[in-house]
């Protein structure tokens, strides 16, 4: 008898009162099976008023099973998003902490804050359109553009690995492909020399090396004394130094191929030798190159110096510092280097770029032709 008076019957459904002293609400749904409350109550009113909103769903005609609802908030809760997948993979990636922090830059600015919170699995071609469009609208730079939709298509592809999706979305034709940069500024030796004549003392040896060096910045300021060889003609690449969020961190070159010795034509090992008699110190792990007070040489300190010696010299075609590796680059394609040795030589783990710096020095060679030609018309 204790049974039946703690059930309460309504004109929809029925609560009654458990041993615990909760509520449990049942009722019989439009497909005439039996539905009890997926939870418990801890007021009557409670259990009355879920059953109220459960008979309000059935007049609406949206009324779907609480077993059904209950699963499909299941799922929404544990679906992945886009921004919690991609924070996963990149913590994931054994890659240099500059690439990283490039991915996390690009991740934060273009991707997070217009489909972060979809989930993956939801992705379409239809919305990966969209969301290019609004980036390219949003962000006026198109190279970093076409990274962010490079990252964003490798992060996807490994999402159809993992089973979040049955194909990558990312389907945008040409999308991940940067804009043709401007053309490298190939200096001549003479405008090279002037350049370097033009600059602090304390620099030039590090103009000349860069150049006919073919380094990269960062190996050229990791440099240490014991890196340098047979008086100044030849330096042993085996670190660099890149700068992530304001820190220095020193590690092995860009790939397996930076590791490498690099013998510098006599103009460069003959202002590296007196360079280093003049200005570095003299322990084995003394920084060759470095600034007046002993610390790292920035390319922050390099640029305006740099760039008044490019005025100093006449040139007139803009120059950067990283076309000083070019210009060696070129240099040793115009001195008849395969692409192998274009590759050893600048630490160049494809060969793509060393063809870059044959078809460079190809062009020059043309541009002699018509000069050559011009002459015999005079």
């Amino acid at each position: 008898m204790a049974r039946k008076t703690d059930t309460e019957r309504a004109r929809f459904g029925s609560v009654r009162r458990l041993p615990s002293g909760r509520y449990q609400a049942r009722y019989t749904g439009p497909d005439l099976a039996r539905y009890t409350g997926p939870r418990t109550f801890q007021t009557k009113g409670d259990a009355f008023g879920w059953l109220r909103a459960e008979e309000r769903l059935i007049e609406l005609e949206v009324w779907t099973s609480p077993v059904d609802r209950e699963r499909a908030e299941e799922a929404k809760a544990a679906r992945v998003t886009v921004e919690a997948y991609g924070t996963a993979w990149m913590d994931q990636r054994d890659v240099r902490p500059k690439t990283l922090a490039e991915y996390r830059r690009f991740w934060a600015s273009r991707v997070v804050p217009y489909i972060g919170q979809e989930a993956v699995a939801e992705l379409t071609p239809a919305r990966i359109r969209t969301w290019w469009a609004e980036i390219r609208k949003a962000h006026d730079t198109p190279t970093a553009n076409a990274r962010a939709y490079s990252l964003l298509k490798t992060v996807l592809s490994d999402a159809v690995t993992d089973g979040h999706l049955a194909a990558n979305p990312c389907q945008v034709k040409g999308a991940g492909i940067a804009p043709k940069g401007r053309e490298m500024a190939l200096l001549t030796p003479a405008q090279l020399s002037a350049i370097a004549a033009a600059m602090p003392e304390r620099y030039r040896a590090a103009v000349l090396v860069a150049a006919w060096g073919g380094l990269r910045f960062g190996e050229l300021t990791e440099l240490r004394r014991k890196d340098v060889a047979a008086g100044g003609t030849l330096v042993r690449v085996r670190r660099a130094v890149v700068r992530v969020d304001g820190e220095e961190i020193v590690g092995t070159p860009k790939s397996a191929e930076g590791v490498r010795d690099v013998h510098l034509p006599a103009p460069a090992a003959k202002a590296l030798a007196a360079h280093l008699e003049t200005f570095t110190g003299p322990g084995a792990d003394a920084l060759v190159f470095d600034t007046a007070a002993g610390g790292r040489v920035t390319p922050t300190r390099l640029r305006e110096p740099f760039q008044r010696a490019v005025a100093k010299a006449g040139v007139t075609d803009p120059v950067r510092l990283h076309d000083l590796r070019h210009m060696g680059a070129t240099m040793a394609a115009q001195a008849g280097a395969t692409t192998k040795e274009l590759m050893a030589r600048l630490g160049h783990s494809t060969p793509t770029m060393a063809m870059r710096y044959q078809h460079a020095a190809a062009g020059r060679d043309a541009a002699l032709a018509k000069r050559m030609a011009a002459l015999a018309d005079e």
